[in-house]
C-alpha cells in the first residue's frame, strides 16, 4: 500500500511542478536537499499568489497523507499470547518512528508555511511590470485610405441635405465609438491635458507645454477610468509636438496617424479631448468641424477648444491622427493644432528624448475662463494648481487684477503674463452675491492644459 501511494504522490507533485514551469522535481526520492527545500527553490520565481496555493496544494497533498500513514501505522498480524513484550517493541518503534520521520516532516512544513507567507507578501507589494525600450521607436508609418471610402456627404462643400446630415451623424458614430478608447487624460506634475496613444506598445502624441520636459512621470487615464504610468519623452518647443510613452507592461489600444500630404484645407475633422481633466461622469468630449488654415507644421480649425483639451488628437474622417490641440484664442474659430507632419520630421529627437526649442519662461494661476460683462469668468481651475490652492473657483467672475479692471479674458491674460514668477496678486472676485479678494502665487508655467499662451 505505502509503495503505491509513494508512486502516486511522487506522480502528483511532478505534475505540480511542471504546471508551474518550476525548475526542479518536487518528489520524496532520495536528494539530497529536503522536500521543503525543493519547494521553496520552486516557488522563489513566482509572481502570483495563484500559482503559490497550486503548489501549496501539491506540497500538503504530497506530505501531510505521508505524515499520517507513519502515524498511524500498526502491525496487521495479532500477537501470540505467550509473547508479552511484542507490544512495547511496537509502540517504542511506532515512537522512533514518529521522532524520527513525522517531526521532522512538520518542521519541513512550518518551514514552508513561513516561505509561503513570504511569497504571498512578496506577491501582493511587487508593483506592476515596465516596460523599457532599449533604442528609440520607429516612427508610425499612415495606413492607405481612399476618399471614395467615406460618404458623399463629406465630399461636398456642404451637406445639401436630411440624408447628408444623417450621413454624417452615422459615419462621425462609428469613428467616435472606434477612436475614443485610444484617447486618454494625462497628469504631469500638477498640470492636465490629454492625449492620444498611436503604438501598441504604448507611445502616446501630446502637445510640449503639457509634457514640459523630457523624463517626467505621467499618470493615464483612460476613458473607462483605467490608469496607467508613463514618462514623457522628447518636447519640441518650437512646434509644440511632445512624446510620451506607457510604462506598464501590457498591450494598449491605438489609433493610426494620418498623412498631412493627403490632408487638404475644408476636410471634415474631429477634435476629441478630456477639457478639464478625466471625468467619469460624462463621456468623451467630441467637436465636428473643418479645417480653414493649413500649413505642414500647424493647422487652424473651427473645433471648440478649451482648457485641459491641449494634447488631445484631431482625427480626420478616417479615424486617423491628423493633429494635437495646441492653443487656443478668444475666437472660437481660433484653434490651433500641431500637424502630425511636424511629429513625423522630428520623430527621431522625439523617440531618443530631445527638449529643444524651449522659450522663454511662461507663467501661469491655473486658471482659464471666458469673456464677461464686468471681466472674466472661470471655466477651468486646474486642480493643485496655483489658483486652487488659493481658492479661486470654476464660476468665479475675477473684475481685478492687483486693482486694475479687467476687460474680459484678453486682458486677465495680459496682467497674468507680465507678471514675475513668485510673485503674489490679488484677484477681486464675485462668487454669486459675494464679493472677494483672493491672494495668488503666479508660478512659472509647466504642463497645462489650457493652451500655450493661456493663463
Amino acid at each position: 500500500m505505502n509503495g503505491v501511494y509513494n508512486r502516486v504522490r511522487t506522480w502528483f507533485c511532478n505534475t505540480t511542478a511542471k504546471s508551474l514551469d518550476a525548475s526542479v522535481l518536487i518528489a520524496s526520492g532520495h536528494s539530497k536537499c529536503t522536500p521543503a527545500a525543493r519547494f521553496a527553490q520552486a516557488l522563489l520565481p513566482l509572481q502570483h499568489a495563484g500559482a503559490a496555493m497550486l503548489a501549496a496544494f501539491g506540497l500538503f497533498a504530497a506530505l501531510l497523507p505521508s505524515a499520517a500513514l507513519s502515524a498511524k501505522e500498526q502491525p496487521a498480524a495479532r500477537q501470540p499470547s505467550n509473547q508479552p513484550d511484542q507490544r512495547s517493541e511496537t509502540s517504542s518503534t511506532s515512537d522512533r518512528r514518529f521522532h524520527g520521520e513525522v517531526l521532522p516532516l512538520l518542521k519541513e512544513t512550518r518551514k514552508v508555511e513561513t516561505v509561503l507567507r513570504l511569497l504571498f507578501q512578496e506577491a501582493k507589494e511587487t508593483p506592476n511590470e515596465t516596460f523599457t525600450p532599449t533604442e528609440p521607436a520607429p516612427a508610425p508609418t499612415p495606413p492607405p485610405t481612399r476618399r471614395t471610402d467615406l460618404p458623399r456627404a463629406f465630399r461636398k462643400d456642404t451637406p445639401g441635405s436630411l440624408d447628408d446630415l444623417k450621413a454624417i451623424e452615422d459615419h462621425v458614430k462609428k469613428v467616435v465609438a472606434r477612436v475614443s478608447p485610444s484617447v486618454v487624460a494625462v497628469e504631469v506634475q500638477g498640470g492636465s491635458g490629454s492625449g492620444v496613444v498611436i503604438t501598441d506598445d504604448g507611445l502616446v502624441l501630446c502637445a510640449a507645454h503639457v509634457c514640459d520636459s523630457p523624463d517626467l512621470d505621467v499618470l493615464f487615464t483612460f476613458p473607462d477610468g483605467k490608469t496607467a504610468k508613463g514618462k514623457t519623452l522628447g518636447t519640441n518647443h518650437e512646434m509644440d509636438a511632445g512624446l510620451m510613452r506607457i510604462t506598464d507592461k501590457g498591450h494598449w489600444s491605438h489609433v493610426d496617424i494620418g498623412d498631412i500630404d493627403r490632408t487638404r484645407l475644408g476636410d471634415w475633422v474631429l477634435a476629441l479631448g478630456h477639457p478639464g481633466g478625466f471625468d467619469p461622469q460624462r463621456s468623451m468630449v467630441v467637436r465636428l468641424g473643418r479645417i480653414i488654415r493649413l500649413a505642414s507644421d500647424m493647422m487652424q480649425t473651427d473645433c471648440t477648444l478649451i482648457g485641459g483639451d491641449s494634447g488631445g488628437p484631431l482625427f480626420d474622417m478616417h479615424g486617423r491622427v491628423v493633429g494635437i490641440h495646441s492653443r487656443i484664442s478668444n475666437s472660437t474659430a481660433a484653434n490651433f493644432h500641431v500637424s502630425i507632419g511636424a511629429f513625423q520630421e522630428t520623430w527621431d529627437r522625439l523617440a531618443k528624448g530631445d527638449d529643444w526649442g524651449r522659450p522663454v519662461q511662461e507663467v501661469w494661476v491655473g486658471a482659464w475662463g471666458l469673456d464677461h460683462p464686468e471681466g472674466c469668468r472661470l471655466e477651468i481651475v486646474n486642480k493643485n494648481g496655483p489658483g486652487e490652492r488659493a481658492g479661486l473657483k470654476v464660476g468665479d467672475v475675477v473684475t481685478k487684477f492687483n486693482g486694475h479692471e479687467l476687460k474680459g479674458t484678453e486682458s486677465f491674460k495680459q496682467s497674468v503674463t507680465r507678471t514675475k514668477p513668485g510673485q503674489k496678486v490679488t484677484l477681486d472676485i464675485k462668487r454669486d452675491a459675494m464679493e472677494l479678494s483672493v491672494q495668488v502665487t503666479v508660478e512659472p508655467r509647466r504642463g497645462f492644459g489650457g493652451g500655450r499662451f493661456g493663463p
